[in-house]
């Protein structure tokens, strides 16, 4: 008797919790103002009755349904048309409607990472951002690109949703979100002439370990079972996958076109796997969305005297550089020519546009059929050859139309066989334009070269096209 009447409590609070004719409950990122990816199978998913058969009834067509399984979830496919800024809508029904008004149809990216990502069209306390004004003021040009930002909530399970809204991009709207995200859009919107969904999702101050789950970081040497979590709503700074259960795996649905990270500064000093957790992080996303290689580019932390002697910056730098060939689809932003020299002791360097333009051009070459009419990144390393004199002759990838150079080549340092670094000159000669030639007074026979492998290290070498020559080193001191 008692089991009977158990049953009869949970089938009646069943009832109550889901009336056959309550409307469906939607994720807040599936919502008005949204955009949706286009030309392709988008996912509609949400909340009804155990068993419930819910309609999916876009105005462009193709009216799906799915049914609610035991625990009241459900998800449709929804073929979209060709980007547009016609104004679509969704009707969604269970037996009672739910209709999303003002959908764009056009492309969707994720941007993610620390408070560089996270940092507002209007910046925060001394740390502005560059042209922020003009930004703000321009934005009103652009309702159709639509911005969604993911309130920061770590978690120690993963999570089904995030508190969010979308919204049209106004002057308003603009003013407190991210500033590369946006930015990184606006470019995107300009270029294809499409409408532009961004989705921001960062928190200041965090390790990459905060991004993805524990579980996959076990195996690496530096794994600290204390940085486990052990609560909800930690920052996840110091905690392992908080902000991945919180920020990024309720989003796991929504039907994106890439991704875009900015994070790296709160690894340093503890940076020795990082390209290997880097890489991890990557492979899991893309398999949270379907598996394949979506597009991921990501921005390299800037020069900044962070208070200490080593080299800790340089070396995160010298990490991400890697991942570029460590897994497919990935590109990198430099940006040791994007920091003023009055700001140098600041992790968030205010030039914002730059960065936002650079990530731009990966997407642009890489995704929309710019293909090499864009330079994507600057020349790398390739070789040196030590000619007589002790000079090295300094051959690079990337660097077929030669260099431009603003002032004196600054940033090259040799070092002879006792490890031991001195500036260097570096100058160009002819007939080749594309190599560079670097010695200094103090070492007669260099082993070892150096660019920009230091802390805080502005760089004032570019390639034709104005993009910097990648810091590097050749010794692994």
């Amino acid at each position: 008797m008692k089991r009977i009447t158990a049953i009869l409590i949970t089938v009646l609070l069943c009832t109550i919790s889901f009336p056959a004719d309550a409307k469906v409950k939607l994720p807040s990122v599936i919502g008005d103002n949204m955009v949706l990816q286009q030309d392709t199978l988008v996912n509609i998913w949400g909340w009804a009755a155990p068993g419930a058969r819910v309609t999916v009834s876009p105005s462009w067509g193709g009216r799906t349904s799915a049914k609610a399984d035991a625990s009241g979830r459900w998800i449709a496919e929804v073929r979209t048309p060709e980007a547009s800024f016609d104004e679509r809508s969704i009707t969604i029904s269970d037996g009672e409607q739910v209709t999303l008004e003002n959908i764009l149809i056009g492309e969707v990216w994720l941007c993610s990472g620390q408070s560089n990502m996270e940092m507002q069209v209007q910046g925060g306390r001394d740390c502005p951002v560059e042209n922020s004004q003009q930004i703000i003021v321009e934005s009103i040009r652009y309702p159709d690109i639509r911005l969604f930002s993911v309130k920061i909530d770590g978690r120690l399970h993963p999570q089904e949703d995030v508190t969010g809204s979308w919204a049209e991009a106004s002057p308003r709207t603009v003013k407190t979100f991210s500033a590369v995200g946006y930015l990184f859009g606006k470019e995107l919107r300009k270029a294809l002439d499409v409408p532009i969904g961004i989705i921001n999702s960062s928190c200041g101050g965090t390790w990459i370990e905060a991004w993805f789950p524990d579980s996959l970081q076990t195996g690496f040497g530096d794994y600290d079972p204390e940085a486990k979590p052990t609560a909800d709503g930690q920052s996840g700074m110091v905690k392992t996958e908080l902000l991945y259960n919180g920020m990024i795996y309720p989003l796991r649905n929504y039907t994106l076109k890439g991704f875009c990270w900015y994070q790296g500064c709160s690894n340093t000093g503890r940076s020795d796997f990082y390209a290997e957790k880097m890489v991890a992080m990557i492979d899991h996303w893309r398999d949270l969305w379907g598996g394949g290689s979506k597009p991921f580019y990501y921005v390299e932390i800037a020069p900044h005297e962070d208070g200490y002697e080593n080299l800790r910056s340089a070396i995160v730098r010298e990490e991400q550089a890697k991942v570029m060939d460590m897994i497919e689809n990935v590109g990198m932003v430099c940006t040791n020519d994007l920091v003023y020299e009055h700001e140098s002791w600041n992790v968030h360097p205010c030039r914002k546009e730059p960065v936002a333009q650079r990530l731009a051009y990966w997407a642009l070459s890489r995704d929309y059929g710019y293909g090499d009419a864009i330079k994507t990144i600057g020349p790398r390393f390739r070789s040196m050859e030590l000619l007589d004199g002790g000079v090295l002759k300094v051959s690079f990838y990337g660097s077929e139309c030669g260099f431009i150079v603003d002032g004196p080549i600054e940033g090259f340092e040799v070092a002879g066989r006792d490890g031991i670094f001195y500036p260097a000159q570096a100058v160009r000669r002819r007939p080749d334009p594309t190599v560079l030639y670097v010695s200094s007074y103090n070492v007669g026979e260099p082993v070892y070269l150096r660019y920009n492998f230091k802390n805080y290290s502005r760089g004032h070498l570019w390639d034709a096209f104005g993009q910097p020559v990648v810091p590097f080193r050749t010794d692994d001191f």
